[in-house]
Order: C-alpha cells, then sequence, then structure tokens
C-alpha cells in the first residue's frame, strides 16, 4: 500500500511540475521551471533537447526577476531570453 501511495504522489508532483512550467509557455517557446527560476528554450531546438538530457547548459544567460512573477529567466541562448522577455509583456 505504502508502495502505491507513494507512486501516486511522485505522479502527481510530476504532472504539477508540468502545469506550472507550461502556464508560462508563450507561442513558439517552452518554458521549465527548475529551483524556482524559469528556463525558456524554442520550440523543439536542439538546446531544449540537450536541457533535458543533461541539465543547465554550461554556458546561460540571465535576466534576474524579470520574468512572470518576478522570476529569475534564463536561457541557453541570449536572444531567446530577449524574445521571450518581450513575449511576455505584450
Amino acid at each position: 500500500m505504502k508502495k502505491i501511495a507513494l507512486t501516486a504522489l511522485m505522479l502527481s508532483s510530476l504532472f504539477a511540475g508540468t502545469a506550472l512550467a507550461s502556464q508560462y509557455d508563450r507561442p513558439g517557446f517552452v518554458t521549465e521551471v527548475e529551483d524556482g527560476r524559469l528556463w525558456v528554450f524554442r520550440e523543439n531546438s536542439q538546446e531544449l533537447k540537450d536541457f533535458k538530457a543533461t541539465g543547465e547548459p554550461a554556458k546561460q544567460f540571465t535576466d534576474i526577476g524579470s520574468g512572470p512573477e518576478g522570476m529569475t529567466v534564463k536561457s541557453a541562448d541570449e536572444q531567446t531570453l530577449k524574445d521571450y522577455l518581450q513575449a511576455v509583456k505584450k
């Protein structure tokens, strides 16, 4: 019984994290929330695939406190970061 409850808890937290991240998505952009920071990627980009496979990239761009709800926004590409922040303002 404990195993079933633990599995259910893990699955619900997985879906909650996905829902939380997707609320920040914008057309053309995919977001991931990690450690309270919002990672931004272009849809279907190599950077997104690499992030899902290996985690945070060595080269990253950050804009502190400028994202939705005052979140810090990070990206592997400076132009993606700028374009996303512009899309959020609209």
